[in-house]
């Protein structure tokens, strides 16, 4: 009956997006002056390091999905990622450090989005360390540098509930479980994953050791352009999607990403039915991965 439900939901939302609203090139313009300022900044510091851009606009549009102008940018400092996962692994979901620049549906105008510290301390249980939360802040403020304070924007909340994350229990060892992920995304027809990140062995580099860390970016254009279309800033978190494969302290495999219901609650924007869908999709396509 369940499964019945969701095949449904998935026919209504597909009938429901047959005649995409076109997005005017025009909206494009200014946000795309704040993204290229966001991305000389990150350039211009030797610390940092690009990891990828995603333009989910223009991606949407490729698959059919059209929704208003967002494109993030993920860097990293490989330093202050190590500093934050000795303390919690499952920090990594929220790094490498990313920032959107957008289109605000509600107002038509451009704007720069990042999470503050206080989320990743709340949500990860962060020990109250100086040092990290300096660094941090300093490194979103050489990214806004020289973009005007009032198309700087901030979510009214830093906090989450439940930390908003599912996590699978695997039942094999690390390299099977991250080929198995790893070929179950890529046999989605409409999946791309963006890339992939060792933070283990990044953060090796600083003398921190942790257990197996392993990041997969990763997304489906059309599925996540619906759902950006009324709540784009969701593609600072949401989308593309964060998929973190890690070994606890006693040797078990992990498999941890966001719940996007949650990330929808927290941004205060709609979980609507198009959110429901890719939600439900990830949860089964990785039980299903992870089955014996």
């Amino acid at each position: 009956m369940k499964h019945i439900l969701f095949v449904i939901c998935l026919l209504l939302l597909i009938a429901c997006s047959c005649s995409p609203e076109r997005v005017a090139e025009s909206r494009f313009v200014e946000p795309d002056k704040l993204y290229r300022t966001l991305e000389a900044n990150v350039r211009s510091h030797q610390e940092f390091e690009v990891i990828i851009d995603i333009d989910h606009a223009r991606l949407g549009k490729k698959a059919k999905s059209p929704m208003p102008p967002a494109h993030v940018l993920i860097w990293s400092d490989s330093e202050l990622e190590a500093a934050i996962l000795k303390h919690n692994p499952l920090a990594a979901i929220d790094l490498p450090l990313r920032a959107l620049a957008y289109e605000d549906p509600k107002t038509g105008i451009a704007a720069v989005i990042a999470n503050r510290f206080n989320y990743l301390a709340n949500r990860y249980a962060l020990p109250n360390d100086a040092t990290i939360r300096e660094r941090y802040d300093t490194d979103i403020a050489k990214a806004m540098a020289n973009i005007p304070s009032e198309s700087i924007v901030k979510f009214s909340s830093d906090s989450m509930p439940d930390a908003g994350l599912i996590t699978l229990n695997s039942p094999y060892d690390f390299a099977t479980t991250k080929t198995r992920i790893l070929d179950v995304i890529n046999s989605q027809s409409d999946a791309i994953v963006f890339g992939e990140l060792d933070f283990a062995a990044r953060s090796q580099k600083h003398g921190v050791t942790l257990e197996q860390v392993y990041l997969i970016l990763f997304g489906a254009p059309g599925p996540g352009g619906k759902v950006m279309a009324s709540a784009p800033t969701l593609g600072l978190d949401a989308f593309c999607q964060k998929l973190l494969i890690w070994q606890d302290s006693h040797g078990g495999v992990n498999v941890s990403f966001n719940d996007l219901r949650a990330l929808a609650e927290r941004q205060q924007v709609s979980s609507g039915l198009a959110l429901r869908v890719v939600n439900r999709r990830l949860k089964e396509t990785f039980t299903k991965a992870l089955e014996q």
